[in-house]
């Protein structure tokens, strides 16, 4: 009875609560009014028109509380124009001088002080875009995928924002055009969903919202204020076209020949151009002649001794990124990184009533293939020319019930892959949920690939997940099981030939009086095995995490695991008797923290056993990368990461690597900044502890070094300039000798 009168007096307490302070949650949609006044961006809010908007309280603290009173006073404002979406925020702080912003590159400032909103344009609680901005005025745009549980940050849109700091906070002004979003093709009023937001980080991180978050649902989508309105809602600009033009010099040298003074140089332009078209605000056509797919940038040192796996890189590229949430599934059967060099491209993207669709088809000059295996992969290439292409097509039942079919294809002179499936996703009460997908494929690859003993093989690959997602318990059970003759070589899925099955059970823990304010404690199991039946591998991490003080987050997690190691005989794809077992013990722990409002640092290590799998024996393995962010003011900032890897066995190491990632920034405003970055490898390995391998070259160290210069107007109007050089040492030379250097420039140009 005890338990019972306690229970029911935090009901009461509750229910008070939320009518002390939300006084205006209801369940009728709220209107935002339709007012014909554009407005200058530029964050001052006293417009008379702000007083006509729909106004909101944001004063809820959802996390790491449980929606507590906000201790800081914000203020939300909308309306449309029926060509702009329009917003603004006065986010009042006590103490303007620890207000943490800083000039970077969009979508960079994340954790900085900022305020925006999610919108759901379809209130089917599947995707939501997301628009924030810092005090400095530096936009950070994303799209929630509630299917996947991901956000999409490298997802741009074309918006404007303003921020001015004043003395008692800051506020912010944007305008969202609608031809920037996808929506129901109408006249009539149509049902959004939205919610507003401030991130304010201090000693904790706050997330402060308009609406209490209920977290017993684990979608956080689906909780957000429905609105009403947008009848006179039209894509003016609907029509964007992109004409690029990239010219650059590349010069290469034998660094081994006694004349290496002679450079061999070659100069390309290349002019492209690109369509995006909303044909109807719910339909959305891309499209792209000879376009300029490069990154500009370097990707991150990443270690590569010891790996068996193909490297994964995110994907950069526009193009691609557009309306990519259309294409997701269970499994990740669209890596668009496999797409190098596409002469043409073209997707439709859309969603009519409860149908959504995504479809695309490149040309690509070059194929580039992940060969998958039950215990590594290799990237392998085709000198030919190809054809890559998907299709996704989603039938939503009602918010709770979708079912979806995909189909991708690569072709190429003797050589084609064809995936198709089907999958499902069910909600089935606020916690619980259900995710299955079924495939198959069918391949023929030309002679001499190495690919497989067969040229044509077909196969399928199955995926099963139970989760449930609750306030204080995380439960998940997920059944994998893939055809040793399985492919996808439009996506990444780098193992074939194995059947898994994984749980994982947590336990939540919060406090609001404490230093920390959020833990958990739990446990994964994981087992693994071939078609045949014979175990690749036997897992159990007892996991702990724990939230505190200085923005931190620290995770420790005891792995304890049987792994088998690579083949003795590789053709032959039998594991018993033809490989080795091991058991492997290991701590990892991670820990980032932010102790000053301008320095950020987190730190990764993993100690224990480890496999040499060029040797095939068991050794002992560390491997640590510390990680520092140092805004030394407002314009500069300092991102170094290292990473340290080593092996040893016998007591002498077998192996070392060490990345240093140095990136020095210095931003002018939020449109342009300059960049220099310097990436260096060095990696040793030991003649006379690695007896399987013939090693010409003991040491291997290469850096590589890159200046840019970065104007933005917006993400499709830009201005590139860089250089880049490439230096390598080893055995036979005695000092780093550059091999390669480039001089580039980019220049785009928006017409709408």
């Amino acid at each position: 009875m005890g338990l019972l009168r306690k229970s029911a007096k935090q009901l009461f307490k509750s229910i008070l609560f939320c009518g002390l302070y939300f006084p205006f949650i209801a369940t009728a949609a709220i209107n935002i009014p339709h007012i014909n006044s554009q407005i200058k961006i530029d964050g001052d809010l006293s417009d008379p028109v702000w007083q006509q908007a729909q106004h909101f309280d944001v004063n809820i603290v959802n996390v790491p509380y449980e929606n507590t009173p906000s201790p800081v006073k914000t203020d939300a404002y909308i309306y449309e124009d029926g060509e702009y979406l329009y917003v603004a925020f006065n986010a009042q702080d006590p103490d303007v001088d620890k207000l943490q912003s800083f000039l970077k590159d969009r979508d960079t400032t994340f954790s900085d002080d900022i305020v925006g909103i999610k919108l759901d344009t379809f209130n089917d609680h599947r995707l939501a875009y997301q628009f924030f901005v810092n005090p400095s005025g530096v936009q950070n745009d994303s799209i929630g995928n509630e299917m996947t549980r991901q956000d999409n940050n490298a997802w741009d849109a074309l918006w404007q924002s303003s921020a001015i700091i004043t003395d008692k906070g800051y506020q912010v002004e944007f305008a969202i055009p609608f031809s920037q979003l996808n929506y129901e093709k109408s006249q009539d009023i149509k049902t959004w969903s939205i919610e507003f937001i401030r991130i304010y980080p201090r000693d904790n991180l706050l997330r402060i919202s308009n609406i209490p978050i209920d977290r017993d649902n684990s979608c956080w989508t689906c909780q957000m204020l429905e609105i009403q309105g947008f009848q006179n809602a039209k894509a003016k600009e609907n029509i964007l076209i992109t004409p690029s033009v990239v010219a650059s010099n590349q010069q290469t040298r034998d660094v081994y020949n006694n004349n290496d003074d002679d450079w061999d140089s070659e100069n390309d332009v290349d002019l492209g151009v690109s369509l995006r078209w909303g044909i109807t605000p719910d339909i959305l056509l891309n499209a792209t002649i000879n376009p300029d797919f490069s990154t500009v940038e370097a990707d991150a040192g990443v270690l590569t001794v010891n790996t068996t796996d193909a490297i994964f890189f995110d994907e950069k590229r526009p193009f691609f990124l557009d309306n990519a949430e259309y294409f997701s599934t269970p499994f990740n059967l669209i890596y668009t990184r496999n797409i190098a060099d596409p002469d043409y491209g073209s997707k439709l993207t859309g969603k009519v009533d409860k149908h959504s669709f995504g479809f695309f088809m490149t040309k690509d000059s070059e194929t580039n293939i992940i060969a998958p295996d039950s215990l590594y992969s290799r990237r392998f290439n085709l000198d030919d020319e190809s054809y890559s292409g998907a299709l996704r097509y989603r039938y939503d039942v009602n918010n709770d019930l979708s079912f979806g079919f995909v189909s991708t294809l690569r072709s190429a002179d003797d050589y084609q892959n064809l995936v198709t499936g089907l999958d499902s996703k069910y909600k089935f009460s606020a916690s619980n949920s259900i995710v299955v997908q079924v495939l198959s494929s069918e391949s023929e690859y030309p002679e001499l690939t190495g690919v497989t003993d067969t040229q044509d093989i077909s196969d399928t690959a199955l995926n099963i997940e139970i989760e449930h997602d609750s306030e204080n318990w995380f439960m998940d059970v997920e059944y994998q099981d893939i055809g040793r003759d399985f492919r996808a070589d439009l996506g990444y899925m780098p193992r074939v030939d194995y059947n898994e099955i994984s749980s994982t059970i947590k336990r939540k823990f919060y406090s609001e009086n404490s230093l920390w304010t959020k833990a958990d404690l739990g446990v994964h199991v994981a087992q693994r095995e071939n078609d045949a039946g014979e175990q690749i591998s036997k897992k159990m991490i007892i996991k702990s995490g724990i939230e505190g003080p200085w923005q931190s987050n620290t995770n420790l997690n005891f792995i304890s695991q049987e792994k088998v190691g690579l083949r003795y005989d590789d053709n032959d794809n039998a594991i018993d008797g033809n490989t080795t077992s091991f058991e492997l013990n290991s701590v990892e722990f991670y820990t980032q923290a932010k102790p000053l409002k301008n320095i950020y640092f987190n730190l990764y290590a993993l100690v224990g056993d480890n496999i040499d799998y060029a040797n095939d024996r068991l050794g002992d393995s560390v491997q640590i990368s510390p990680r520092l962010i140092w805004n030394m003011n407002r314009h500069l900032e300092l991102n170094f990461n290292y990473s340290f890897a080593q092996l040893d066995v016998d007591n002498d190491y077998v192996y070392r690597q060490k990345i240093s990632d140095l990136r020095l920034t210095y931003a002018f405003n939020v449109n342009s900044f300059i960049r220099f970055t310097a990436v260096y490898y060095q990696t040793e390995r030991n003649a006379e502890n690695n007896p399987e391998l013939i090693l010409f070259s003991e040491e291997n160290n290469s850096l590589g070094g890159e200046i840019l210069y970065s104007y933005k107007l917006n993400p499709q109007t830009v201005f590139f300039l860089g250089y880049s050089e490439n230096a390598i040492e080893n055995d036979l030379l005695n000092e780093l000798k550059s091999d390669e250097r480039t001089a580039f420039l980019k220049l785009s140009y928006a017409f709408h």
